[in-house]
């Protein structure tokens, strides 16, 4: 199946699903400010938006309609009908179900493109983390608990290299994830951050 195909099929069936649901009591459950006049207005990936309750289309503050990933991750959130909070229990991507099988890829599309682009420039990528809402973490040469959507977060954590050690970093997920999140959207999430720092 074509990639817009499937895109679309997957918007489709979300709509579909969302539109038997309670927004105005499933939205704080998920961290999201309760539906007012008939949209959602809050942040993704560092942007303000407005979720549309009726038609589900999703725009930046602007009126230019957001990613199609990004609609995709944002309804599939939406599709949670668990409470999802915050917490400060981090996993990493091969806890998730089938997250070891594709972890090779999940590097690949992840910190294995921040270390290519920034390697020991910290200054650099502490700037570029700008662009998303986080706040910093004790571990690591440069931790950054960085704000996707909601109550889910992702962590980076950086650590320098030398002549003996090469430059590392790592992904992590609040625990709750692993409930909300499937493999795919997990790693689809932590690509859409990485690409977005660089």
């Amino acid at each position: 199946m074509p990639k817009d195909t499937a895109y679309q099929t997957a918007i489709d069936r979300a709509i579909a699903s969302l539109k038997q649901a309670d927004l105005a009591a499933r939205c704080p459950a998920l961290g999201l400010p309760e539906p007012t006049d008939g949209s959602v207005h809050t942040r993704l990936f560092g942007m303000d938006v407005v979720l549309d309750c009726e038609t589900f289309a999703l725009c930046k503050a602007d009126g230019q309609p957001v990613k199609t990933a990004d609609l995709i991750l944002f309804l599939h959130y939406l599709l949670c009908e668990l409470t999802v909070t915050a917490s400060e229990d981090l996993i990493a991507f091969r806890e998730f179900p089938g997250g070891q099988f594709y972890l090779p890829s999940f590097k690949a599309r992840t910190t294995d493109i921040l270390l290519g682009r920034f390697g020991n420039d910290l200054a650099s990528l502490r700037k570029n983390l700008s662009r998303f809402d986080w706040g910093p973490t004790t571990r690591g040469d440069l931790g950054a608990r960085i704000h996707a959507y909601g109550n889910i977060h992702v962590t980076l954590l950086y650590h320098l290299g030398d002549e003996e050690l090469p430059t590392e970093a790592s992904l992590l997920f609040d625990a709750a994830s692993k409930r909300v999140l499937a493999a795919e959207d997990a790693a689809v999430l932590a690509s859409r951050i990485c690409i977005g720092l660089l």
